[in-house]
């Protein structure tokens, strides 16, 4: 009987702590749907991120089993310190999202998860883990595309010289015999790597309480990670010498990686489990909640419910403004994929461009900013031959066939224009701490007929328009 009561006991103060925590999941989620619309588009729907879906599972996974443990545990008293991250925390994400910085917002979300996590239960390092493992599915991980670009364009440089293969490298391309070959973003080995990070450190967590042997395991994981990229790469140029570039290889290559990447997974977690020195998930259950800890401090809980209401991107998008556009937009314009209006100006006036084009961008995530990397200035079918800043305009000279005309163009936002994407980043900062989040695409073209040096006078008069 004694039994039967504990075990009842220990199942209802797992199942307690458990639901606490979904729950806080669940209403950041609801109330963030903005901010998960673009983890999902750039971290699930690509193929670097293809460990994402296990991400959160693994997670869940992890704070049910410490609550089995008794190490999900309600704080029952306030803390200052989780009171101050959590409120700088909403903050941030506040100003990130209002400002439309990805990086910005997204490390926010991870950080507002973790301080709420803080905040509602008592904590600890292994509390902390799960919450943080989620930064395997954050996609700001591309910020190590180019840097693993070089360095293993490098590593294959060297590689091939004892190939005894004459190898011509320029830039990311490699030049044999047979062809060439690009180490473009995807041939980074960033996802090898973001892998490997995610499974050694989980390991390390789950299995290896020596700081030295945790450090030394994930070490040579990275390692590991980077060594089967190149070695895949390297491969890849021999199959393509020896196959007159006539291999299946040579235009699906992904898999080929994981068929190099899993071996060495397995021979990394044989050496593993010989340094494994405990197994956090079978230690004993230190704790059974008192009837005075089966819920957290409501003072708490009404701190995480205003601050996570306040920060919430889904409600702010509610009261973001809409502009009218205009039904017809000339063919010759940039390509700007993702915006919430755009209005053509008259042009019939004196002293105006031929094409004015003004983009209206609101502020709802996901909607685009004028800055985005994906925005291309130019029109389709056109190419520069020249570029300058002029005060607040960019201004580029362009060319289709036998036809040369100017194009300028400024970012807005507070009726202040700049033609530089960091001042203009600063701009969105600062206005985002008064909640401002609509910003504009000022876009003018004009048919020179000459070398544009007359268009340009005309453009520097009407550059306070």
């Amino acid at each position: 009987m004694t039994n039967n009561t504990d075990t009842l006991s220990l199942e209802k103060n797992t199942l307690k702590p458990t639901f606490g925590l979904m729950l806080i999941f669940v209403l950041f989620a609801f109330l963030n749907i903005p901010v998960l619309k673009t983890i999902w588009e750039n971290s699930f729907d690509d193929g670097t991120y293809s460990h994402a879906y296990l991400i959160p599972i693994i997670s869940i996974y992890l704070y049910y089993n410490l609550a089995k443990i008794g190490q999900l545990r309600y704080r029952e008293q306030v803390s200052v310190l989780t009171v101050i991250l959590m409120i700088a925390s909403a903050a941030l994400l506040f100003i990130m999202s209002s400002a439309q910085i990805s990086l910005g917002y997204w490390a926010a979300t991870l950080a507002i998860l973790l301080s709420s996590i803080m905040l509602i239960y008592r904590t600890n390092w292994q509390l902390i883990f799960p919450t943080l493992f989620l930064a395997f599915l954050m996609p700001g991980w591309g910020l190590l595309t180019a840097t693993l670009q070089k360095v293993s364009t490098s590593a294959v440089t060297f590689l091939m010289s004892y190939s005894g293969i004459p190898t011509f490298v320029e830039g990311n391309f490699v030049t044999i015999p047979a062809g060439v070959f690009e180490i473009a973003g995807g041939c980074s080995g960033l996802r090898y790597l973001i892998v490997s990070l995610a499974i050694s450190s989980l390991f390390s967590f789950l299995y290896i309480k020596n700081t030295k042997k945790a450090l030394l395991f994930f070490t040579v994981a990275i390692l590991g990670a980077l060594l089967t990229n190149w070695i895949r790469i390297t491969a890849l140029i021999l199959i393509g010498e020896y196959t007159d570039m006539q291999s299946d290889l040579m235009t699906d290559h992904n898999v080929f990686g994981w068929y190099l990447y899993i071996p060495f997974m397995f021979l990394l977690f044989m050496w593993g489990n010989k340094l494994a020195d405990h197994d956090l998930l079978s230690d004993t259950v230190i704790n059974v909640a008192s009837p005075s800890s089966v819920y957290p401090a409501r003072v708490n809980t009404v701190i995480l419910f205003v601050a996570i209401i306040i920060s919430s991107t889904a409600l702010k998008s509610l009261f973001l403004n809409d502009l009218p556009s205009s039904g017809e937009i000339s063919e010759i314009k940039p390509i700007i994929k993702r915006y919430t209006t755009v209005e053509q100006i008259s042009s019939n006036t004196a002293n105006t461009p031929d094409i004015y084009l003004k983009y209206f961008f609101n502020g709802t995530l996901g909607n685009g900013k004028p800055t985005a990397h994906d925005n291309i200035y130019i029109p389709l079918g056109w190419h520069e031959i020249g570029e300058e800043i002029i005060g607040d305009w960019n201004y580029i000279t362009i060319a289709k066939q036998n036809r040369v005309a100017l194009i300028r163009y400024s970012f807005d936002i507070n009726n202040q224009k700049t033609a530089y994407a960091g001042a203009f980043k600063k701009q969105r900062i600062k206005a985002a701490l008064s909640g401002q989040s609509e910003t504009y695409l000022h876009w003018q073209y004009s048919h020179c007929s000459n070398n544009c040096i007359s268009e340009k006078l005309r453009f520097n008069k009407l550059i306070n328009n």
